[in-house]
């Protein structure tokens, strides 16, 4: 069983990363994704770092664990972090957030599949409503039918990245003796890395535009939404099972479709409601069976 300090780590992580994906809405208004998504994570950096060195942890016990470090940064703060603005810049925040946050059931099934963990039939059921909820999430009224579709699809791309990244890697990176703040500060550097090699060729289709008043929102991104929730999540993941733990993020899905209606004043159509509601019935499944 996960303990009680687990949950509340797992629970603390998803409000914050939901706190960034929903003002990626915003920030992606005030300055292209390229430079968005590049700035937060060198902040991101900066902050593992300066937090490394103060809390003495600055070390690294196997380069195993840097390694599958550098693969989460490449998977999910290069790969995942472009999908899912680019996913953001196409359709509503609700529909992003809420698709891009199937990653849970992806962690799950990863953590079977690489981790051998324990098959359960939950997570086929699960998948079968998450993949229905994904269907009722789908906005056919939002601009072309191809723009309608592409939203969707970089948002549905970017759980599958974030749920596979947050759970099979990150938790061979602890488990090689990696400290939580260290695998952070590795897979932000990567990231980094990462979206600085593919930007001279996604350049010409995202030209350079930057308004100085976006940096709020890169720092909401980047300081609670990123930072702290990167954070607690790993502390949480050295607690419990991979496969336990990973459904307990499904929260994030809420808090950011809470947040898109609040602070975004976006209003979701009844089968977006719908939708959201599947795709949480198929994460409470695995949690409960978990």
């Amino acid at each position: 069983m996960m303990s009680n300090l687990a949950i509340v780590l797992a629970v603390s992580a998803a409000a914050s990363w939901a706190i960034g994906m929903t003002a990626a809405k915003p920030g992606v208004r005030h300055m292209d994704f390229l430079s968005y998504i590049l700035i937060r994570w060198v902040i991101v950096a900066v902050l593992a770092a300066i937090y490394a060195a103060v809390a003495r942890q600055f070390f690294v016990a196997s380069w195993v664990g840097v390694g599958w470090a550098a693969v989460v940064g490449l998977i999910d703060a290069a790969g995942g972090g472009v999908c899912y603005l680019m996913a953001m810049q196409r359709t509503s925040a609700h529909q992003t957030t809420a698709l891009a946050n199937t990653a849970p059931l992806w962690g799950v099934i990863a953590s079977v599949v690489f981790l051998a963990e324990p098959v359960r039939w939950s997570a086929f059921v699960a998948a079968a409503l998450v993949v229905l909820g994904a269907y009722f999430l789908i906005d056919r009224g939002l601009g072309s039918v191809r723009k309608a579709q592409a939203g969707p699809f970089f948002a549905f791309l970017t759980g599958i990245l974030w749920g596979v990244a947050e759970t099979v890697p990150s938790k061979l990176a602890l488990t090689a003796g990696l400290p939580p703040i260290m695998l952070l500060l590795i897979l932000s550097s990567t990231g980094v890395i990462g979206i600085a090699l593919v930007r001279p060729f996604l350049r010409p289709l995202v030209p350079r535009r930057i308004d100085w008043h976006g940096m709020r929102f890169v720092l909401i991104s980047a300081v609670p939404g990123a930072f702290l929730g990167w954070v607690l999540w790993l502390n949480a993941l050295k607690l419990a099972p991979a496969s336990a733990i990973s459904p307990v993020r499904g929260a994030t899905m809420l808090f950011a479709f809470l947040y898109s209606i609040l602070f975004l004043r976006e209003r979701p159509k009844p089968r977006a409601f719908l939708g959201v509601g599947l795709i949480f019935g198929g994460v409470l499944l695995i949690s409960i069976i978990n």
